[in-house]
């Protein structure tokens, strides 16, 4: 018989508990905490000079009346007027998040009755597009000092995939002792391959045609974003993701960590309206069900002096998306970056991270030192910090920052859609190995009726996890047999 240690007990009388959706709690939401306003905007590599993202305050009502923003609360004000005027600065006004007001009122009220947090009022986001010649900067700062704008910015420009040079090997599907995962041992459960559960990745560079990802193309695999356009006219760095967490079982290639789960993607990026990962986010949020999986795989470019990578969730329309999302029950796991920088900063990053705004709920994946062997030789300790990994109190959990084999890249075997690697690397690995565990328990839990919230998950994979060894922290690797035995499973 396994026995649960005592520090694990309520824990697991807590997952006991959570059988959706009778669990749903029927407390009112917490106060609603809006981002920090920047003082004065410094446009970096990675900022829109086209278009701007807007949040109006909270009960402010507004609203596009013929093409121009009016507030039900306040009118148009002067400010607002003269900047989307036919001689102001802003071309065109649309709504940031492509659904009905309708459709956003419904996903945010259920997620707030699921979660008991108070969320953001998504209607109240906008995309504002600039007129040639404008200053954008000049433009973000007479928004932000008018009371009614809750925060605007640049939009975002793609950022390269977090994935710096390859290594060597792999062998994280293995135990502790490996350096591991314990991946196989999950698929002695009902559930442990990731059956009923769906698993979503955010961003570009898919082969659907590749021999070892079957699933991609399935019916009901894509969901659309707009007509999908890649930055970089690349399909290697989602085939890689893709392979680590649902490649086929079939004897060939490579398999999949969760190889039954089903697989699901999202384009971050479009002809219509360029780099739109906020939407992407909504858009896979409204689609996914409590218990399911979403991976973020971009990157953001940090403020100015402190510009480097760091999680998505820095650009406060993805933190209120990915906010709507864990609230809804849905698992948001979110590389930490490959810029080294510290999300304890808070001359750069506010206190907390982002921008002294409450915990967004999702899982932030460091990249750690993978084992070493013939055949794979990295020079990171196992488990210690990667020197690119973005690090802090925030980032959760770690995966193996080089040595992981998957398909895609060439490297190791390149044939016709047939492209495998032994070398894929960076932030852009450990997260997919982090997303894997929580696939697994999550169809564990799932075969025995029971859901765990984001919370619980997360609190469960960082009290099990295997500990970090060195370096700043990126938080322990998770390891399924640990954990399934901690809940006494």
């Amino acid at each position: 018989m396994k026995r649960t240690s005592k520090s694990f007990r309520p824990l697991a009388a807590a997952l006991a508990l959570a059988i959706a959706p009778a669990a749903i709690a029927a407390t009112a939401p917490a106060a609603y905490s809006p981002p920090l306003k920047p003082a004065k905007s410094t446009l970096g590599r990675y900022d829109s000079r086209e278009f701007i993202e807007v949040k109006f305050a909270q009960g402010s009502g507004v609203g596009l009346v013929n093409g121009r923003l009016s507030s039900a609360a306040h009118g148009r004000g002067s400010v607002l007027d003269a900047l989307t005027a036919r001689a102001g600065p802003i071309a065109t006004v649309e709504p940031l998040f492509r659904a009905s007001p309708a459709a956003l009122a419904s996903a945010t009220k259920d997620a707030q009755q699921r979660s008991g947090r108070a969320l953001a009022d998504l209607s109240q986001w906008y995309r504002l597009q600039l007129r040639p010649g404008q200053d954008p900067a000049r433009v973000v700062d007479q928004l932000n000092a008018m009371a009614l704008v809750e925060i605007a910015y640049p939009a975002p420009l793609p950022v390269p995939s977090p994935t710096p040079n390859y290594n060597a090997y792999q062998q994280y599907r293995g135990s502790i002792a490996t350096n591991g995962i314990d991946a196989d041992f999950g698929w002695n459960y009902s559930g442990g391959g990731g059956a009923g559960i769906r698993v979503l990745d955010i961003e570009y560079s898919w082969n659907t045609d590749h021999e070892d990802l079957s699933k991609l193309r399935l019916p009901g695999a894509r969901i659309a974003n707009g007509t999908p356009h890649d930055p970089f006219g690349d399909n290697r760095h989602g085939t890689a993701v893709m392979g680590i967490l649902i490649a086929d079982n079939n004897g060939f290639g490579v398999t999949g960590l969760v190889p039954d789960a089903i697989a699901q993607y999202v384009n971050a990026m479009n002809v219509e309206r360029g780099y739109d990962l906020a939407n992407a986010v909504f858009t896979a949020a409204y689609a996914l069900l409590p218990g399911d999986v979403m991976v973020l795989e971009q990157q953001a470019s940090g403020p100015a002096g402190c510009s480097d990578y760091v999680p998505v969730e820095w650009i406060p329309s993805v933190y209120d998306a990915v906010a709507l999302a864990t609230s809804r029950g849905i698992h948001v796991i979110q590389a930490a970056g490959n810029g080294n920088m510290n999300l304890d900063n808070a001359a750069c990053f506010g206190s907390p991270f982002p921008r002294g705004r409450p915990d967004s709920g999702s899982i932030i994946v460091g990249a750690g030192g993978p084992s070493t062997n013939a055949v794979c030789s990295d020079g990171t300790p196992e488990r210690a910090k990667q020197w690119f990994s973005t690090y802090g109190a925030r980032v959760n959990l770690q995966g193996w920052g080089a040595c992981v084999t998957t398909t895609g890249y060439g490297d190791l075997y390149n044939g016709f859609n047939a492209t495998y690697t032994a070398s894929f690397a960076g932030t852009s690995s450990a997260t997919p190995m982090v997303a894997s565990t929580v696939v697994a328990l999550s169809g564990i839990l799932k075969n025995r009726g029971v859901s765990a919230t984001p919370q619980q998950m997360r609190d469960a994979l960082v009290a099990t996890g295997s500990g970090q060894t060195g370096g700043a922290p990126i938080g322990p690797l998770p390891n399924l047999r640990t954990v399934l035995n901690a809940l006494g499973l």
